[in-house]
């Protein structure tokens, strides 16, 4: 006797279910994906008990004659490819033909839909089984209702989280596609209270303020980036609103919702050192290829994507989303004021044991950049109070400084170009074991970096050179903890490239000019003048906030003349 058999229909659609249906979530996903398909204009979901007992879509879309209706819940029946060739430019959100079936195998089903208003078709499916086909009189669309889900796969059924749980899945997700859609109407009911009402928006600020909020919505910094073939645009959250979270990413490739660690990287490199350690800012990126080359085929449930052009898409999202870091809109004002959420032992400052460094070598004004600002005084020897256009900035000297000196220090790091002081007298420095073998393992990087260090017998290595930037810090301390930093970044595994960056955090830190160091208004312009120049000015490489603004509004309004 074989021990081999084709399995029957219904345990394949079970299977298929498997993959494709997780959760409530993924069941409002695929019906949302196919009334988009079919052209809706306004989508309605409706949802019990977080969707465990009953689940709605209804659309205006172009809805199904009686045996389209039927045949969609074969599986692999699709209107979306006709060839082999088309899978190769998908250019619909769904297209496999498994949704319908494989929803249908695991819930009480009933579909309705109508290709023309008045002449309807129901269809009702218990367990993948069809129970029942009848002509009813219904408007133009479909709507689609699942009750009971897992009613018939208990060992599922009971890998459902609470319903408050399983609602916000389907909260985010039909928050999600309404960003996609701005033209599309979406309304979100639960167990009869509305939670998303989102009208046709003129744009996509106006539907971000329609989902999450204007508050939210007018915080974010708005960019575009257009290439051949490739459009990158979207809205980047300020870095001093960053959250030890990443569920505030969220990305779409032609209108699909993804999560893709290209796109999630790329936005990480383009905040690089302006968030804490370990915090993630929201983003909004919207990637607008041709659908040639991408490849949307790689997962179930079709929430990764495969691009052709890998390299030049990461680049441009990346570009993309650093350009709207320096812009006005990403300075918070002190009434957005909050603490940032990272450990207090990365802002440790120390008193000048030394005259501080020259704050500026060369660099001029430019933009958030595009601003001048005007020195009035300094406040407490530690913080700077100036004007701009807009109103009074309040800076922070110490964190500023950091920041100037750092991209500096970086750029030239990278060039190959450190300027390096040379010591009159070689200083010793005693080293663990662990520094000792970063020093033989990263000479050349150090030397790149302009830290001239060498092996001194056992146990110590010798100073011959520090970066000039750093000049005025004492070089073994200086060195001590370059070398601290250098070890945890190679006990971590990481790559040359983040070492660097940690290094040149770290000597930055050290000579930049400290709080309680009173500064001339020359000083002071120099310093403000260098911050504006620098790529992004809002927060330190740790992650720290540079400067706040009092908006001219805020003052009036606390005057009364508003």
């Amino acid at each position: 006797m074989s021990s081999i058999r084709v399995l029957d229909d219904h345990l394949v659609n079970r299977i298929a279910a498997g993959e494709v249906v997780e959760r409530p979530a993924s069941v409002v996903k695929e019906l949302v994906e196919n009334a988009l398909d079919a052209g809706a204009s306004t989508i309605d979901v409706t949802v019990e008990d977080g969707g465990r007992r009953r689940i709605v879509v209804a659309d205006d879309g172009s809805g199904m004659e009686r045996d389209d209706a039927l045949l969609a819940l074969e599986r692999h029946a699709t209107s979306k490819l006709r060839s082999f060739e088309d899978l190769a430019a998908i250019g619909t959100l769904g297209f496999r033909g498994e949704a319908l079936p494989a929803i249908a195998a695991v819930c009480r089903f009933v579909l309705r839909t109508a290709a023309r208003d008045g002449h309807g078709t129901e269809i009702e499916v218990r367990g993948g089984k069809i129970a029942a086909v009848r002509e009813i009189a219904f408007t133009r669309g479909t709507t689609i209702e699942c009750g009971s889900l897992f009613f018939n796969v208990p060992a599922r059924r009971k890998f459902l989280k609470a319903p408050p749980t399983e609602l916000s899945h389907v909260v985010k997700l039909a928050g999600s596609y309404a960003l996609a859609r701005p033209a599309v109407r979406f309304r979100l009911d639960h167990d009869g209270r509305r939670l998303l009402d989102a009208a046709v928006a003129a744009d996509r600020r106006e539907r971000l303020a329609q989902v999450h909020g204007r508050g939210i919505a007018d915080k974010l910094v708005p960019f575009e980036l257009v290439r051949p073939g490739l459009s990158v645009s979207g809205f980047a959250g300020r870095p001093v609103d960053a959250l030890p979270r990443r569920d505030a990413q969220h990305l779409f490739v032609n209108g699909r919702r993804v999560q893709d660690r290209l796109l999630a990287h790329a936005i990480g490199q383009a905040y690089g050192d302006t968030t804490p350690r370990g915090s993630f800012p929201a983003a909004f990126v919207f990637v607008e290829i041709d659908p040639a080359a991408v490849d949307v085929n790689v997962h179930p449930q079709k929430s990764e994507v495969r691009f052709a052009r890998s390299a030049e898409v990461h680049d441009v999202v990346r570009e993309a989303v650093a350009r709207a870091l320096p812009a006005p809109r990403a300075i918070p004002t002190l009434s957005e004021l909050r603490p940032v959420e990272t450990p207090s032992s990365a802002y440790e400052v120390r008193e000048p044991s030394a005259p501080p460094p020259s704050l500026l070598d060369d660099g001029s004004p430019a933009a958030i950049v595009g601003r001048k600002a005007t020195p009035l005084a300094q406040y407490k020897d530690s913080y700077i109070v100036a004007q701009d256009a807009e109103g009074i900035v309040l800076v922070d000297q110490h964190v500023a400084h950091e920041r100037v000196l750092y991209e500096k220090y970086l750029a030239d790091a990278e060039r190959g170009e450190v300027a390096v002081q040379r010591l009159l007298f070689p200083a010793t420095l005693e080293v663990t074991a662990e520094q000792a073998v970063v020093v033989e393992d990263e000479r050349e990087e150090f030397r790149r970096l302009g830290i001239l260090v060498e092996p001194f017998g056992d146990g110590a290595v010798r100073i011959d050179g520090v970066p000039s930037i750093a000049k005025d810090v004492p070089p073994a301390r200086l060195v001590g903890e370059l070398l601290g930093e250098a070890a945890r970044a190679k006990s971590a595994s990481t790559g040359s490239a983040v070492l660097r960056r940690k290094v040149v955090t770290s000597a930055a830190c050290q000579a930049a000019i400290k709080v309680n160091y009173p500064l001339t208004r020359e000083g002071m312009q120099a310093l403000l003048d260098g911050l504006f120049a620098t790529e992004n000015p809002t927060t330190c490489p740790h992650g720290r906030p540079i400067l706040f603004r009092l908006t001219l509004e805020e003052i009036e309004r606390a005057f009364r003349r508003r």
